[in-house]
């Protein structure tokens, strides 16, 4: 391992390098087979006339210019808790039950300017109506829903999807698919005849909100279907960096890698580099053999490596993991569609990686400006801190709330 500075931040990072093997057989990095909301306080919520929640126990005031809140407060059987902001409002403690009376008391006195509830406020959520969104918890997971308040992507992002083809009549797909191509057949036909490739594309990016299926990460990103695996999910390296070639050549601006393999070639960190400095970001998977082996393409420099996660925010059993991964996503039990329509559950840090893809084209329709290295710093710095976090992956799992 190198460890050097990462003048994105300014701060040391872990390059990730491996041993000059020969090619190598890439299969595919998967194992065959919701979040509660979070409150806005601690304390008791009760509810105004209107219906609207606020915190039992305490009130928001302003007295007037040379009053005191603190005497204030004692004269009415309060007290101050603290300063709020500029400090000319003040969080008062009253006795609990009686919010809304003694909200009427200091309205009443003539030392006050101005009291009020402290309402509750929470984060907005966008619940799409696909019919299999209310199971596919990985959505809620990492502030999905929470990011389709204000953003749900842009249908000028293309993510590629490196892998054994697309089902390019899915239903789910519609209106999604731009030209790919067939590097196993060498044609322009990219159909998937195994079924991994179309998981991951309706993961990333199926169409959302449209009473179909289930909902992808990104409402409108369009997929690029590359197909570098063949039917029984094998391929070759001379195969696949001809397709992430091929993708960084005609406007991919993600690339996805469910794949993977135990040895390291100099090809295909070569054409890695490449697709990075055309400004395109990839994703792959860590792996699904639940060890530290570093599994290629995720531990390539320039590659984002994803990591499994359960439900429960835990390192999944199966996922592999280390210093060279990046980001952990969920990968237990992930439902969406399938080949041929219909849906299915599926478990593999494939599955984070295409969750992850994206994750990534969500955030980029919302800064456009970024750079590569941008967008990644940026989820890098929202990621959240989970059990593992600098041990079995370095930034955290992937947050877009």
């Amino acid at each position: 391992m190198l460890h050097c500075i990462d003048k994105r931040q300014g701060r040391s990072y872990t390059v990730k390098s491996g041993n000059r093997w020969a090619g190598f057989f890439l299969t595919l990095a998967m194992v065959t087979a919701v979040v509660p909301a979070s409150g806005a306080s601690a304390e008791q919520p009760s509810k105004d006339r209107a219906g609207n929640s606020y915190v039992e126990g305490q009130i928001l005031v302003k007295v007037k210019p040379g009053k005191d809140a603190a005497v204030l407060s004692k004269k009415l059987g309060a007290s101050e808790a603290k300063s709020l902001g500029g400090a000319e409002w003040k969080l008062v403690k009253v006795p609990m039950g009686k919010t809304e009376e003694y909200l009427a008391k200091f309205k009443g006195d003539s030392d006050v300017a101005a009291a009020e509830l402290d309402y509750i406020y929470t984060a907005l959520a966008t619940t799409p109506n696909d019919p299999l969104y209310s199971s596919q918890w990985h959505l809620p997971n990492i502030g999905a829903d929470v990011m389709w308040d204000t953003n749900r992507g842009s249908a000028s992002n293309v993510i590629a999807i490196i892998d054994t083809g697309v089902d390019l009549t899915h239903p789910d797909l519609v209106g999604k698919i731009v030209p790919g191509y067939n590097f196993v057949a060498m044609n322009t036909n990219a159909n998937d005849d195994q079924g991994h490739g179309t998981f991951m594309a309706t993961l990333a990016a199926a169409n959302t909100n449209n009473a179909v299926l289930g909902a992808g990460v990104d409402w409108y990103a369009k997929i690029m279907p590359v197909k570098v695996l063949d039917a029984t999910g094998g391929g070759t390296t001379s195969t696949i960096i001809s397709g992430v070639q091929w993708a960084a050549d005609n406007g991919a601006k993600v690339i996805n890698m469910s794949i993977g393999g135990g040895s390291y070639s100099t090809a295909f960190q070569n054409v890695i580099d490449y697709a990075w400095s055309k400004g395109v970001v990839l994703t792959a998977a860590a792996g699904s053999s639940g060890s530290t082996l570093a599994q290629y393409p995720a531990a390539y420099n320039n590659v984002v490596a994803v990591a499994a996660t359960t439900s429960s925010d835990l390192k999944a059993s199966f996922s592999s993991y280390g210093s060279w991964v990046d980001f952990a996503a969920p990968g237990s039990s992930i439902v969406s569609s399938k080949m041929g329509g219909g849906w299915t559950t599926m478990s593999g840090s494939s599955t984070s990686s295409a969750i992850v893809a994206g994750a990534v084209t969500l955030a980029w329709s919302k800064y456009p400006t970024y750079t590569n290295a941008g967008i990644i710093s940026y989820l890098g710095s929202r990621a959240t801190p989970i059990a593992g976090t600098g041990t079995y992956w370095n930034y955290g799992k992937i947050n877009l709330r």
